[in-house]
């Protein structure tokens, strides 16, 4: 053969070799699947500082969040508000509503290794119920006595039916082998209180923190001993940081693959391009809390009133949302509970809202340019958080309620500082924060008298007994129309009373790298929630015959 023969001889070789790779890949696509392969890690960014990954104890998100990847609760949380066995197998529930019994899984085990019995389950709600241990929960389970039966079954009996209380058997337990030796006061001193033993599908590997002490980063590995699946990711690293500009700056250097909690502002000018915005519904409302032992003037219920009433919704989620909410009615976010009193709301409307001050005792001079009384001037000082969001949102209530009249202070703190410096000691005057109040729409551990003391929620120290019997009334029924009635009437009485301006909801926005698959949830009860499916998420892939 000629040079040239041979020459367009091997090219037809090259192209047949092409042409048989090209159909084989083809065919062996066809044939196969890719499927999710086990292997790799994933770094998350999470702002705010962890006191605690002791579930009885989480209050703030990433306290939740960390307590989230390494216990478990008798159940959980499923979408829609359903509930679905987690450390129970199964349950059953009296027909009075007053008698709960559970079923452990057989075989369970600690994430060192040792066995999860009945005895752990009872020392967890026991403990949880000590007024020494201040838990977040305690209000849940207050009457509840709880025994283990000779059948294996755990016994729940309440004192009155507690329509929510599937909801509350969603608490991580803990292992009586770690904290029975350590009094209650102590807890959060522990060092097991940030080195977690549990039943997540992820156990506690390191830590790092600065030379003060501040927490930098977690790393958790595979839990083997976890009852459910095996997650794909072997090992997860959450990052900390003290405010959103941190954390995005981290982002954008690639140090982080995931960030929860965005805000509309911070989205709108991020990039995109390497990432997924995952926006989950969420049942929260950001609202001002008024607390009126700390600035007198609002003792006044015409103030609080006329503060809500120069409140321009329409035009604070325009402006500083960029549309992207929905605007608040009143502590119920969604469903029928919504509609049913979402008429009984305050909307602007700056006429009445100078009435209100005018009958509060309030007067505007024709060259004055804030209300006053006997020299003393109509003025507050608003809380926030340091992030772009409530900076930007707390700004305009100032302009609205400067133009009411108002003279208004504004004070951020950084996240890290919230739960510690503001919301224990209550020390604010108008705090702009947000509640989340969960699928079953239960007021009462944010309304209730008696959440007014720490660890109760009720940020407003709100009071009133007619509010009090509604919500205690509410709470006891599983009967719907009836809870549906009892709220329509405590919403009612909230507008009179205005212990809070309700503002508006928004979706959990959630940012993760194009490569981790996994996340299906549309919805979530709480920020933590996000990671109710972990153990599918996944970075790798192989190909399987069909």
């Amino acid at each position: 053969m000629s040079r040239q023969e041979r020459r367009v001889g091997l090219s037809l070789l090259a192209l047949c070799f092409i042409t048989a790779v090209s159909l084989t890949g083809r065919w062996l696509e066809r044939q196969t699947v890719s499927i999710p392969q086990a292997g790799g890690e994933y770094t998350e960014g999470i702002i705010g500082l962890p006191r605690t990954a002791n579930p009885l104890l989480a209050a703030t998100a990433a306290d939740l969040d960390l307590s989230y990847l390494t216990s478990r609760g008798l159940i959980q949380s499923g979408d829609q508000g359903t509930f679905i066995p987690d450390l129970a197998e199964a349950w059953t529930v009296s027909q009075d509503q007053k008698t709960y019994e559970l079923k452990l899984r057989p075989n369970l085990h600690w994430s060192d290794g040792q066995p999860l019995t009945n005895d752990d389950v009872i020392f967890t709600f026991r403990s949880l119920q000590d007024k020494k241990l201040a838990s977040p929960w305690a209000t849940s389970f207050r009457g509840v006595d709880i025994t283990s039966q000779d059948n294996g079954l755990i016994k729940f009996s309440l004192s009155e039916p507690y329509a929510p209380f599937l909801s509350a058997l969603t608490v991580g337990i803990i292992p009586t082998h770690i904290w029975q030796n350590i009094p209650l006061p102590q807890w959060l001193l522990a060092e097991t209180n940030l080195k977690p033993v549990g039943t997540g599908p992820y156990r506690f590997k390191s830590l790092t923190h600065t030379p003060n002490g501040q927490l930098i980063s977690y790393t958790l590995e595979e839990n083997p001993f976890t009852h459910t699946d095996k997650p794909l990711l072997k090992k997860i690293i959450l990052r900390f940081y003290p405010n959103q500009e941190e954390a995005w700056a981290a982002l954008r250097e690639s140090s982080i693959e995931g960030l929860g909690g965005l805000t509309p502002t911070g989205l709108a000018t991020a990039s995109l391009k390497h990432f997924t915005a995952y926006e989950l519904a969420l049942p929260q409302y950001t609202a001002i809390f008024y607390n009126p032992q700390r600035q007198t003037l609002l003792q006044n219920q015409n103030v609080r009133q006329g503060l809500s009433y120069a409140v321009n919704r329409a035009q604070l989620i325009q402006s500083g949302l960029r549309g992207a909410a929905r605007p608040a009615t009143g502590p119920f976010t969604f469903g029928e509970v919504k509609r049913r009193t979402s008429a009984d709301a305050i909307t602007f409307d700056a006429t009445r809202a100078a009435t209100l001050f005018s009958t509060a005792g309030f007067s505007l001079n024709q060259n004055d340019k804030y209300y006053a009384k006997a020299g003393q001037t109509l003025e507050l000082t608003l809380t926030s958080l340091d992030n772009d969001e409530q900076i930007t949102i707390a700004q305009i209530i100032k302009q609205q309620w400067e133009a009411a009249g108002v003279k208004v202070n504004l004070e951020t703190i950084p996240a890290y500082r919230l739960q510690r410096d503001i919301i224990t000691p209550r020390h604010y005057q108008a705090l702009l924060a947000s509640e989340v109040i969960g699928t079953d729409p239960d007021p009462y551990p944010f309304w209730h008298s008696s959440q007014i003391a720490p660890p109760g929620l009720n940020l407003a120290q709100f009071q009133n007994p007619e509010a009090d019997r509604l919500l205690a009334e509410a709470r006891q029924t599983a009967d719907l129309e009836t809870r549906l009635e009892k709220y329509s009437r405590f919403q009612k009485i909230l507008q009179i009373e205005s212990p809070a301006t309700f503002l508006y909801s928004t979706n959990y926005t959630y940012l993760l790298n194009n490569d981790l698959q996994g996340l299906t949830a549309t919805s979530i009860n709480q920020p933590s929630d996000r990671f109710r499916q972990i153990a599918n998420w996944y970075r790798q892939t192989k190909r399987q015959w069909k």
